[in-house]
């Protein structure tokens, strides 16, 4: 059947969440329940280098065999679905908020459409746009808008196709990691999400699940281990693996590890700070972001989130996707020690089994 027939039918397709790094392949794939989401299967897969360069396909052919390993080798089963909704990175894409005056929606359509052409450095044609209202008075609407280079989402969906699958949304990666980790009730107030993949950080601050503000670092999981390697001289498979072990050691002036680390986790956090301080400043000058989650494969690096709550003087802690899956506590795999690092490929899939809003 294809995707029309469902509709005609009445039965809405339900996907499972792909999650594409330059690094890494993520696929996630749950189902509803009453209690919220069930865990269904799901895995990682690294990538050959080349296979995708800074956020760009440039092997629509290896992605796409590359896809259908994901899905072949995932547990505790082989994901079958056929319908997917798929990440394009932050990097590449343009968030922002605005404000226009109360309109119809096509006038407002329009606005949007002069907003964004004279906040981004593309031309609009070249684009993909999508908007939405967040929040509006007697006034003014707020509007959420989104817009990725056609060149770069087409890429990856020739790839998608050719794994034989069918999307049913494309959506940014950091806006996939904010609802897995966020909920209505933990997000009443401003939060920085840092979400530290293999290959860069997304740095994001949301409100009632929305990112009011993103920005993206070099700095990533890759980052600290090539330091180690450098810094002990030894092979970047040991250095993965000492880092894995001791985290950032004691991080004190004495500790050899600190001597290295140091630089890269004081970095990150003037980043932090720097995005707080923006959003303070420039978007929000009511309110103060007082906490930060970490997510994605780094954030596991241990002893993280106690430093940096001490550096930045705020509630650091590693994000939780079971937080935007509900009260389930039931998980049908164990991927890694924790669910962190598929915090957006969660995310995705919970797009997946309501992706039409």
């Amino acid at each position: 059947m294809n995707l029309l027939l469902h509709n005609l039918l009445g039965n809405k397709p339900k996907g499972f969440g792909l999650e594409i790094e330059d690094s890494y392949i993520k696929a996630f794939q749950l189902k509803g329940s009453k209690s919220g989401f069930l865990m269904v299967s799901g895995n990682l897969r690294p990538l050959r280098k080349g296979i995708i360069q800074d956020g760009q396909v440039v092997q629509v052919e290896e992605l796409a065999k590359e896809i259908k390993e994901l899905l072949k080798s995932s547990r505790p089963k082989p994901i079958k679905s056929k319908f997917v909704v798929f990440s394009v990175p932050e990097t590449k894409s343009f968030i922002r908020t605005i404000q226009i005056p109360k309109m119809s929606r096509e006038e407002a359509g329009e606005a949007v459409k002069w907003e964004t052409e004279a906040n981004i450095p593309v031309s609009l044609d070249k684009v993909y746009l999508d908007w939405q209202t967040i929040d509006s008075n007697e006034k003014n609407n707020d509007v959420l808008v989104v817009a990725v280079p056609k060149e770069v989402v087409d890429g990856y969906c020739r790839a998608v196709f050719l794994s034989g699958l069918i999307p049913l949304a494309v959506e940014v990666d950091i806006i996939a990691t904010i609802r897995s980790l966020t909920s209505e009730e933990n997000n009443k107030e401003p939060i920085l999400i840092a979400d530290i993949g293999a290959d860069k950080t997304s740095l994001a601050i949301c409100k009632n699940k929305i990112p009011y503000f993103s920005s993206s670092i070099p700095l990533c999981g890759k980052t600290f281990t090539d330091a180690l390697q450098k810094g002990l001289g030894i092979s970047y498979g040991k250095a993965e693996e000492l880092k894995e072990k001791y985290g950032l050691g004691k991080m004190k002036k004495d500790d050899m590890l600190y001597n290295i680390y140091n630089p890269l986790v004081e970095n990150l956090a003037v980043e932090i700070d720097r995005s707080i301080n923006f959003y303070s400043e420039s978007i929000n000058v009511q309110e103060k972001v007082e906490r930060v989650v970490l997510s994605g494969g780094g954030s596991l690096l241990r002893e993280l989130a106690d430093y940096l709550s001490l550096r930045l003087g705020k509630e650091v802690v590693v994000g939780d996707p079971e937080i935007g899956l509900g009260t389930n506590k039931d998980k049908a795999i164990n991927i890694a020690r924790d669910l962190s690092p598929f915090s957006t490929s969660i995310g995705l899939a919970m797009r997946g089994l309501d992706y039409e809003n």
